[in-house]
């Protein structure tokens, strides 16, 4: 079976992306809701901000709900969260334009784990110079997330990322982490044990779909 698929199944089975989606929500709805342009906020301070909020929004999220499951596992100072042999670190991106990414101008982070070799699409790798230090057998993704206050909607992605020096695809594989993930199944204990007579269900949020970049 093909890896996107794969570590995709595992992570949406596990609840990892609705806790993921959960996080960006609240993380967003907590920057737009404390920060204003008309009081003279920039969009590096929003861009700093919206960063900063997922990390504690998921770091909360995943004590909370899987704190068996999910650990810290930060690569070169950028927060990471591994499930199994999936490490996942966080990428801001243009609204819209995930697909726009350049890797090449990205963190030496970044690029590395975008050199990462992928059996489905072999690269030729070339000396840069940069070292990942990663964890043998670990595979390492990237959470894409963004969002515009007027109108307020989010984007949410998880995908393998590409070098694309080359002006290529900026992914391997990526997904959007929206509504139609289905049901969360970290809700599966909870509801067996709530009153038949509780009818409450979680509300759900929009999500913008992707827009095609040039």
């Amino acid at each position: 079976m093909a890896e996107d698929r794969v570590a995709w199944d595992e992570l949406l089975a596990a609840g990892f992306l609705h806790g993921a989606r959960e996080a960006h929500r609240e993380a967003t709805l907590a920057l737009f809701g404390g920060l204003s342009r008309a009081a003279g906020f920039k969009e590096r301070t929003y861009g700093v901000g919206a960063f900063e909020l997922l990390e504690s929004h998921l770091d909360r999220v995943f004590r909370r709900d899987l704190p068996k499951q999910v650990v810290r596992d930060d690569l070169n100072g950028s927060p990471g969260w591994r499930y199994g042999p999936y490490r996942v670190l966080l990428k801001r991106h243009e609204f819209g334009n995930v697909r726009g990414i350049r890797w090449d101008r990205a963190s030496p982070t970044k690029q590395a784990v975008a050199r990462q070799s992928y059996r489905e699409d072999p690269q030729l790798a070339l000396p840069l110079g940069l070292e990942a230090r990663d964890t043998p057998g670990v595979v390492t993704l990237v959470l894409a997330h963004s969002a515009t206050d007027e109108p307020l909607e989010m984007e949410l992605f998880l995908g393998r990322p590409r070098w694309n020096a080359d002006g290529g695809a900026a992914w391997h594989w990526v997904k959007p982490v929206d509504d139609a993930i289905g049901p969360d199944p970290r809700r599966k204990l909870v509801e067996r044990t709530m009153p038949l007579w509780d009818d409450h269900e979680d509300v759900p949020m929009r999500l913008r779909g992707e827009t095609k970049s040039a």
